[in-house]
Order: C-alpha cells, then sequence, then structure tokens
C-alpha cells in the first residue's frame, strides 16, 4: 500500500516491540507531564502538535474561523482519550479553542489572579523553563503549600463539537477531555 505524501517512515513507528513501546510511553510520561497514567498504562495524548504541517491535507478538511483570516501564527492539534489534562498555564499569543470532537472542560482564570495561581518560576527545562506552568494541581490543589488558591476566582465551560472559546494571551486555563477528544487551537 502506498503512504500518503507526508507521511512517509510512518508505518515503521508501529513495528516496534511490546517492549520497546513501554519504554518509549515511560519515556513519554517523564517528559511530558500532561499525559495521563494509570496502573496498566500510559495514556498518549497528543498536545500541541503541529499536526498540519506533518500531514499537510488535513488542511483541506476544515476552514480556519473567518474572524482569523490572515491572522494565524500557529494551529496546533490536541488529540486524546477521555481523561488527558493539560495543567493549568497560559499562552503569550491570543488563542481560539475549537473542539472538533467530544467534549473539554476549560477553566480559566483571569491574568490577575497570578499571584494565587503560583506560577513555577523559570529556570527549569522544558515547560517549565517558560515561567508560563502553576504549580498547583487544579483538580487537587494542596492548599497547604498553595493557601492564595483558594481565593483565585475563575470560571468553567464545557466545549463541545462545532464550539470555539476565545481564550486571550496571558488568561491562565486548565483543560480536562470528558471523552475521546479532539481540538484545534488557533494562535495569532
Amino acid at each position: 500500500m502506498a503512504s500518503e505524501p507526508g507521511t512517509e517512515g510512518h508505518a515503521a513507528a508501529g513495528k516496534a516491540t511490546a517492549e520497546a513501546a513501554g519504554e518509549a510511553a515511560e519515556d513519554a510520561q517523564a517528559r511530558h507531564p500532561h499525559a495521563v497514567s494509570s496502573a496498566r498504562a500510559v495514556v498518549g495524548y497528543l498536545a500541541q502538535h503541529n499536526l498540519f504541517e506533518q500531514i499537510p491535507r488535513l488542511r483541506r478538511d476544515f476552514a480556519i474561523p473567518a474572524l482569523l483570516a490572515g491572522g494565524v501564527q500557529h494551529m496546533h492539534a490536541w488529540l486524546g482519550p477521555e481523561g488527558t489534562v493539560t495543567p493549568l498555564h497560559f499562552d503569550s499569543y491570543d488563542n481560539v479553542l475549537v473542539q472538533v470532537v467530544g467534549h473539554k472542560l476549560v477553566s480559566l482564570f483571569d491574568s490577575g489572579q497570578t499571584p494565587r495561581l503560583y506560577p513555577k518560576e523559570g529556570g527549569g527545562t522544558g515547560v517549565d523553563a517558560q515561567g508560563n506552568v502553576s504549580a498547583v494541581d487544579v483538580e487537587a490543589p494542596d492548599m497547604g503549600r498553595f493557601p492564595e488558591f483558594a481565593h483565585a476566582v475563575g470560571y468553567e465551560c464545557v466545549l463541545g463539537p462545532g464550539e470555539g472559546l476565545y481564550i486571550p494571551a496571558g488568561c491562565w486555563h486548565h483543560v480536562r477531555s470528558l471523552s475521546p477528544s479532539w481540538s484545534i487551537s488557533f494562535w495569532f
């Protein structure tokens, strides 16, 4: 079978042994704290992935929202099963998050709440180096370590298929997939 243009070499990834796949999953969990794990397996989460550059023909399957025409700087795909989480963070771009499949719970906190959200200090590696990730686990906050979080004022909404949410640059957000989910973020 011929491969689609832009996907050459990806079939080899499916030929890994069970042992190698397990090692890859452990490595992915260590590198990607937003991956969900259970006693039996690590659940994959394709998060903030530039899928549309990797497989350009996918761009034919949707239209960029008209209000963003000509202004989109980055498009990212978010695909995962129920229970995948993107921890509390903010982005430096304005964002329209569009839900394609499934449902997501989005928790939002405006930038004025930053002192109550305990940003991780920069200087780490990976996502922690940016200083835009909260040290608070929104779903199970340690009030002993983060007492001011109890006073943070936020908002929640559930996004369903075909719905979009504008998230301004600097707005803190935490996202949980309530079902198998596919979203696209348009940063502008």
